[in-house]
């Protein structure tokens, strides 16, 4: 989905790292994923810069943060932003991706 108020280049930076991220889970290397998962963080930095605190770009940074706590509070912030925005469209995503974060912590309890 191509992110409101960006510019489809910026927007295709991100999509290529993610390409980038993926590729490197794909191949299991652990170094190779924590340095595009490193570098993707830093583009959604400068993107923050660029366009303020734009509920794509954080909610995408949530997805690239390892600490579930962090995360959450990131998805709730984007989402407290895109429904100050009425974007109901970011709105369905991000609370996709918080239902999909408390699932993966339901899980990691019972596996524990």
């Amino acid at each position: 989905m191509m992110p409101k108020g960006i510019d489809k280049s910026d927007w295709d930076q991100v999509h290529q790292m993610a390409c980038d991220v993926a590729n490197a889970a794909v191949m299991e290397d652990d170094v190779l994923m924590e340095s595009r998962n490193s570098a993707m963080l830093d583009l959604l930095s400068c993107l923050r810069d660029k366009y303020g605190d734009h509920p794509s770009i954080i909610a995408t940074i949530a997805d690239y943060l390892d600490d579930p706590e962090e995360r959450k509070a990131q998805y709730l912030k984007a989402l407290a932003i895109a429904k100050e925005q009425g974007d109901q469209s970011e709105i369905a995503e991000i609370q996709d991706s918080l239902r999909q974060l408390e699932d993966d912590n339901s899980q990691q309890g019972q596996a524990g």
